[in-house]
């Protein structure tokens, strides 16, 4: 090859890492670009529903304060262990689900409402008694429940169901 030929090969092959360079840009950036507005449609999205929040913000006050009616009142010196565990105990007798080991966890304080777990390491019943449990405890006029950390496996009884579950207690304090 003589030497016009080498340059004219040169310039060709140059022509072609160009057109390569450029596709790979052109191809990286609509990635980019994508990947930007997909980002930009999320962060819009989250705007929208702060902004629905702080705009209903009167609402969940007002929701707030009619939930605090509702809510049981202790003396500020007084345990509520006892109390809590005795209401639970009873919910559970009453829907047939046996309870084994529980304990009281550390009361954990907040500005108005305070929460006591209890950490029931063993129970045992059918599922439908558990449902019927869960049900009242969360619908009861005796306080406020919510039931976390549930777990369960199938009990040495056909039909029955074993397992442990975390309950938290809300109340307040009387100042």
């Amino acid at each position: 090859m003589g030497l016009k030929e080498r340059a004219i090969v040169s310039v060709l092959v140059m022509v072609a890492l160009y057109a390569v360079a450029v596709a790979t840009w052109f191809m990286y950036s609509e990635r980019a670009w994508k990947k930007a507005r997909g980002r930009y449609e999320s962060a819009c999205r989250t705007y929208r529903k702060e902004t629905e929040t702080i705009a209903n913000k009167d609402k969940y006050v007002e929701d707030y304060e009619k939930a605090k009616e509702f809510m049981p009142m202790f003396e500020a010196s007084k345990t509520t262990e006892a109390t809590w565990l005795k209401k639970m105990r009873e919910i559970a007798v009453k829907n047939l689900v046996v309870i084994g080991q529980d304990e009281a966890k550390p009361e954990v304080a907040g500005d108005d409402v305070h929460e006591l777990p209890i950490e029931v390491r063993s129970w045992e019943g059918s599922l439908e008694a558990l449902v019927k449990f869960m049900h009242e405890l969360e619908n009861t006029d005796e306080g406020m429940f919510a039931v976390t950390d549930l777990n369960f496996r199938p009990s040495t009884k056909k039909g029955y169901l074993r397992g442990s579950f975390t309950l938290n207690c809300a109340y307040m304090r009387e100042n």
